[in-house]
């Protein structure tokens, strides 16, 4: 069994690699998987933030109403982006190509869930788009600030207890959403956790985010575990991989939590 193996399934390629190996010119280091963060999240922010306008132009053209294409770009970069994870996990040599592609993916999706969710719950008329990302987006930075200094001060760690129990809770949100999926073709309605205003729908989105925060610190420790153990260079990209993903979802369920709170005012 590799001194590496991880539940997330974000970070498990590191296990699929020969990490013990030290003699390397080049090996991963947490400047380099800082750094690939850094340009993935800027990719994502950028498409992002292109995405909206466009929406937002379309919106503001036709005296409201989202464009058609809008939808369908946010699942098919969702679908497209599953794949790439699937190749990366696969192939993690060439995830200093694949990651900046499937951040552009993600950037798709944000921009799209950024504009369509807060008009989920909130009227037009009183939704305020860019402000409720601004805050999701600071919510998110300061939670993972304070992921990342639990972590470092080593109050926070995952056991192999907690992490099983977390992949669980994933998959078991992951079989969740495509049951919601499959029912709504034939017109069977059951609760939705995800669309619920209330009080048992605001304490699903808390616990999503939760468990997003948590998987930040699996992140932090396989990035970390892949440095001492001198992982290849390129695993610096699975890494800043593995960060972009788990903040998306972060981001996107704190978005959701402060829709629905504001639509409760």
């Amino acid at each position: 069994m590799s001194i590496l193996q991880s539940r997330n399934p974000a970070m498990r390629v590191l296990e699929n690699e020969d990490v013990l190996t030290v003699e390397r010119q080049s090996v991963m280091t947490i400047g380099g998987t800082v750094t690939a963060t850094s340009i993935l999240l800027s990719i994502v922010a950028v498409v992002g933030i292109l995405v909206w306008q466009a929406i937002n132009s379309y919106w503001l053209a036709n005296n409201g109403g989202v464009p058609g294409w809008a939808w369908p770009a946010a699942i098919g970069s969702m679908i497209v982006g599953l794949i790439i994870s699937f190749v990366i996990y696969k192939s993690p040599k060439i995830a200093p190509v694949l990651a900046p592609a499937h951040a552009v993916l993600e950037g798709v999706f944000v921009g799209a869930a950024t504009f369509v969710i807060p008009l989920q719950f909130i009227p037009p008329d009183k939704v305020n788009g860019p402000m409720l990302a601004m805050q999701a987006a600071g919510a998110t930075l300061a939670i993972t600030a304070a992921m990342l200094a639990g972590y470092a001060t080593g109050i926070l760690r995952v056991g192999p207890l907690v992490q099983k129990i977390m992949v669980t809770a994933l998959f078991g949100l992951v079989g969740y959403i495509a049951l919601l999926w499959i029912l709504s073709f034939f017109g069977v309605g059951i609760w939705n956790g995800y669309a619920d205003t209330g009080a048992m729908g605001i304490g699903f989105t808390v616990l999503c985010a939760g468990l997003a925060s948590l998987f930040l610190l699996l992140d932090f420790q396989y990035i970390e575990a892949g440095v001492e153990h001198r992982a290849p260079k390129y695993m610096e990209w699975v890494g800043a991989w593995g960060l972009m993903v788990t903040l998306v979802w972060l981001y996107i369920e704190l978005l959701r939590l402060l829709a629905k709170l504001q639509s409760r005012d």
